[in-house]
């Protein structure tokens, strides 16, 4: 009887340790995964795409000019990441991610799909707030790394399309309007 209370036990506490570890230390790096994961499989659906370019126009009183944080924002919000209705900007955008564990990373080598990207800022340096953020899709060519698909609000710069090819190591232009080059992307770590 007493082998049985001792074999019990160990299950008890064995049991018990196993959930409060869950509970205690979760699986950040799924989480993550699952981020990206979400936010890239919503955009690989087109009625997603329009639905969340619809919206950050709305959002910005009708217009398309400079709704990239919104179309970011939509799209996370559509994959249960609350951001604030009125977060409008770059550095506002950015604050937010830096709030909720996301961290710079400048290796473009290292983008997974899903992960959001920023541009240089207005002098195409780094020192000041990027002035474009998109989702990173997919590489043109894989290991060749100048050119990306991704997702953004600039689709009147390229033929309509919300899912296109954009510079990532080049600067670039398109519809006749200079393309920031890439300056690093955020991630929870």
């Amino acid at each position: 009887m007493k082998k049985i209370k001792s074999i019990i036990l160990v299950i008890v506490i064995t049991s018990m340790a196993i959930i409060f570890s869950k509970n205690i230390k979760p699986n950040v790096q799924a989480e993550n995964l699952s981020l990206n994961n979400n936010l890239y499989n919503f955009l690989q659906d087109k009625g997603n795409r329009i639905e969340v370019y619809n919206s950050a126009i709305e959002l910005n009183k009708g217009s398309s000019e400079n709704t990239c944080v919104y179309f970011i924002s939509e799209v996370l919000r559509k994959n249960n990441f609350m951001v604030p209705m009125e977060t409008s900007n770059t550095e506002q955008i950015i604050s937010l991610l830096k709030e909720n564990g996301f961290k710079k990373q400048s290796n473009y080598k290292k983008l997974m799909p899903g992960d959001i990207c920023f541009t240089t800022d207005a002098n195409g340096e780094q020192t000041n707030f990027p002035t474009h953020t998109y989702v990173f899709m997919k590489w043109v060519k894989e290991g060749n790394y100048d050119y990306a698909y991704i997702c953004d609000n600039q689709a009147k710069d390229y033929k309509g399309k919300i899912y296109h090819i954009r510079n990532i190591n080049v600067v670039d232009k398109s519809n006749g309007f200079d393309k920031d080059a890439f300056a690093f992307f955020m991630k929870r770590t």
